[in-house]
């Protein structure tokens, strides 16, 4: 499709986060088919964010294109992105974290407190990446809507509640419980080659985006709300 033409339907504020879906030809990869991001497109990614909202109202800094918030213990070397063999991309501890330790600085959010800025900042990367994005990004009607620009977008989600609870969205199932406070404080002692788990309900909201003129992530019936799929993103994986 023509850039131009591309670039006037996803700045269209009639386009819902679904159109946009579809007009990136986004789909749901199969577990392990999705790229691993190097330092280099995590920096492609904050500069486009920068460029898109422009430096006053940037969360990220100019010198914050390198790097991630995960808290090391002095090797950097904290952790291990790998393709989870169901769930596509997961982040693993490579060091041990104790209860109640930091284990991830959300310093690399790339926040928006308009709807419009969120479409330039999608319209401006390369379509790939944009549906990437689709993926990892949360919404709230307190912040807007906000997108890890580092590995920690890689964090899978696992649900707080107990496994029948009526807590629990339709795609959550599962034993797993996460082991992350916020997606941030280590809530037991986490050994080294542990998945590292978040329960995203406790900062995303299912209304986010209808708050910032983007619509929902329903599909006729379907309650397929993007920001808690995990990332790879369908049902249960963060890939």
């Amino acid at each position: 499709e023509d850039d131009s033409l591309l670039y006037s339907k996803m700045m269209d504020e009639k386009s819902t986060l679904l159109d946009m879906w579809d007009f990136l030809n986004c789909t749901a990869e199969q577990a392990g088919t999705l790229p691993i991001h190097n330092e280099s497109t995590w920096s492609l990614l904050r500069g486009s964010y920068i460029s898109s909202v422009g430096y006053p109202d940037s969360s990220i800094r100019y010198n914050q294109l390198y790097g991630n918030g995960f808290v090391d213990d002095n090797n950097n070397n904290a952790i291990l992105v790998k393709h989870h063999p169901l769930k596509g991309r997961a982040v693993y501890a490579n060091r041990v974290y104790k209860k109640g330790e930091e284990v991830y600085k959300n310093i690399f959010a790339a926040c928006f407190e308009e709807g419009i800025d969120y479409r330039k900042f999608l319209a401006s990367i390369p379509p790939s990446l944009a549906c990437d994005v689709f993926e990892w990004a949360y919404a709230g009607k307190s912040y807007g809507a906000c997108v890890d620009l580092d590995e920690g977008s890689f964090i899978n989600h696992a649900s707080s509640a107990s496994e029948n609870s009526t807590k629990n969205r339709h795609w959550e199932k599962g034993e797993e419980r996460p082991n992350l406070l916020g997606g941030s404080i280590a809530t037991r002692d986490i050994q080294i080659g542990e998945e590292l788990l978040t329960d995203y309900a406790e900062f995303a909201e299912l209304d986010g985006w209808v708050e910032l003129g983007l619509g929902g992530w329903e599909r006729g019936n379907e309650n397929d709300d993007d920001e808690e799929d995990d990332d790879d993103d369908d049902e249960e994986n963060d890939d």
